[in-house]
C-alpha cells in the first residue's frame, strides 16, 4: 500500500531521520491496546473559545489553535477534504439508507459548500444505500450531484462492514460490491475511481490481514486514503438528530458550535503532530461524513479552515507530500490517525491518551443514542 521508505531520501532533513530509525522487526511485535484517550471536559470547549476572542489576553492560546494575529507571518497550509458514507450518514447508526428528500437536501448542500470554497472534495460511496427499490436511479443520481460539482468518488465497500470483524475474502467481496455504479458513473464523467476507505478506519485485524488486503487494493487499481484529521462530526451528528426528534433547537445549536470548536482543537494537535514527526506541517486530510451536520456546518468550516491559514488542495495532492511515503505499521481494533500510526514508523509508542476527544455531554450522549438504536 505505501510506497517504499527511500522515497524520504530527497525530503527535509526531518523527514530523513525515519531511514535511521524504523526497527521494523521490534515494532511489529508490538500490539497495541484499545484507544483508552484522555477525554476534554466540555467547559474546555466553551473556554477556548472564549480565550479565542481575545486579542490581547492569552496570546498564548491563540498561537496554540493556531489563529494568525495581523503581525505573524501567515503559514501556509494544506488540506484535502474527504466525506464518508455516501450518499447519507444518517445519525444514530451506520446501517440506515435514509429518506430520499433528505438526502437529496444534503447532497445538495455539501458539494455546494465545497464548491463555495473552491475544494477538490472527494466523497467515498456505500453502494448498498442506492438498492432501493423504485429509487435506485434517484440515489444514483445523488452520486452524480458530487461529480457535476467538480468532486471525485471513492470506495467505502458496499455495506460498510468492520474488518476487525469481517473476514478477509468477504471483505474483498465487499469491495467489489461496492465500486460497480460508482465506477460506471466515473467513467461517464471523465474519472477513474483510485482511492479506498476502510470504514471505522480499521485496517484489518492481523499483520497478514492487512498485508494481504492492500494487495488486493494495488491489484485493483486503488490506494488507500489515510486520515490525518477526524472531529468525530458523527457523534455530533447524532446529537444534532436528536434534537431534530426533540424539536430542541438549542440543543441543536449547541451541537454545531461546540462541533466547529472541537475541529478547531484537533486541527491544532494535529498539526503539532506533524511538526514532533516532520518538523514541519504537512499537508493534511480532514474526515468528515455526508450529513445533516455537515450540510449545515460546512461552509463555517471551511471559513473557519481558511482563517487558519489553510489551502484546499485534492486528495493527490496531499498524498504527493513525501511524509505519506511513511509506512504505516500499525495493527490493531481501532481507527486512528495516520499521523498516531506513523509515530510506530518512527520507533515511537502511539499516544492515544493525548489526543483530544469530544466534550463530555456529546460522548455520552452519542453512547445512548448509539445503543437506543441497537436494540431496535
Amino acid at each position: 500500500m505505501r510506497p517504499a521508505p527511500a522515497r524520504f531520501a530527497a525530503s527535509t532533513a526531518g523527514e530523513r531521520i525515519l531511514n535511521d530509525r524504523i526497527a521494523t522487526s521490534r515494532i511489529l511485535k508490538k500490539s497495541p491496546t484499545r484507544k483508552t484517550r484522555a477525554s476534554v471536559p466540555a467547559i474546555y470547549s466553551f473556554l477556548l473559545a472564549a480565550l479565542l476572542c481575545s486579542n490581547a489576553a492569552f496570546p498564548n492560546v491563540r498561537s496554540l489553535v493556531g489563529v494568525q494575529s495581523s503581525a505573524a507571518k501567515p503559514i501556509q497550509r494544506m488540506v484535502a477534504i474527504t466525506v464518508d458514507d455516501l450518499p447519507g450518514a444518517e445519525p444514530g447508526t451506520h446501517h440506515a439508507i435514509g429518506n430520499l428528500k433528505e438526502l437529496e437536501r444534503i447532497n445538495r448542500a455539501i458539494p455546494a459548500a465545497l464548491r463555495a470554497h473552491h475544494v477538490p472534495g472527494i466523497g467515498f460511496v456505500n453502494e448498498w444505500k442506492l438498492q432501493v427499490d423504485g429509487q435506485r436511479d434517484a440515489r444514483a443520481a445523488l452520486l452524480e450531484m458530487w461529480l457535476d460539482a467538480g468532486m471525485s468518488l471513492g470506495n467505502h465497500t458496499y455495506s460498510h462492514p468492520d474488518f476487525q470483524t469481517t473476514p478477509l475474502d468477504r471483505y474483498e467481496d465487499e469491495t467489489i460490491r461496492g465500486e460497480v455504479i460508482t465506477r460506471a458513473l466515473m467513467s461517464a464523467a471523465g474519472q477513474k475511481e483510485k482511492y479506498f476507505r476502510h470504514p471505522f478506519l480499521n485496517t484489518g485485524p492481523t499483520a497478514e490481514a492487512k498485508s494481504a488486503f492492500e494487495a488486493f487494493l494495488k491489484d485493483r487499481g486503488y490506494r488507500v486514503a489515510p486520515v490525518t484529521v477526524d472531529p468525530s462530526d458523527y457523534m455530533f451528528n447524532d446529537i444534532l438528530g436528536e434534537s431534530a426528534e426533540k424539536k430542541d433547537k438549542e440543543l441543536g445549536e449547541k451541537a454545531k458550535k461546540e462541533y466547529l470548536v472541537y475541529a478547531n482543537i484537533v486541527f491544532a494537535y494535529e498539526e503539532q503532530e506533524s511538526r514532533n514527526l516532520f518538523q514541519r506541517e504537512i499537508p493534511q486530510v480532514l474526515l468528515i461524513h455526508d450529513s445533516d451536520l455537515n450540510a449545515e456546518c460546512l461552509d463555517a468550516l471551511l471559513t473557519q479552515l481558511e482563517k487558519r491559514g489553510y489551502k484546499f488542495i485534492s486528495l493527490d495532492d496531499a498524498l504527493a507530500d513525501p511524509a505519506y511515503a511513511t509506512p504505516d505499521l500499525f495493527v490493531g481494533g481501532v481507527g486512528i490517525s495516520w499521523l498516531t500510526r506513523w509515530k510506530l514508523a518512527f520507533g515511537q509508542n502511539p499516544d492515544y491518551q493525548n489526543s483530544p476527544e469530544p466534550p463530555k455531554w456529546v460522548q455520552q450522549g452519542f453512547e445512548e443514542i448509539r445503543s437506543a438504536h441497537a436494540k431496535h
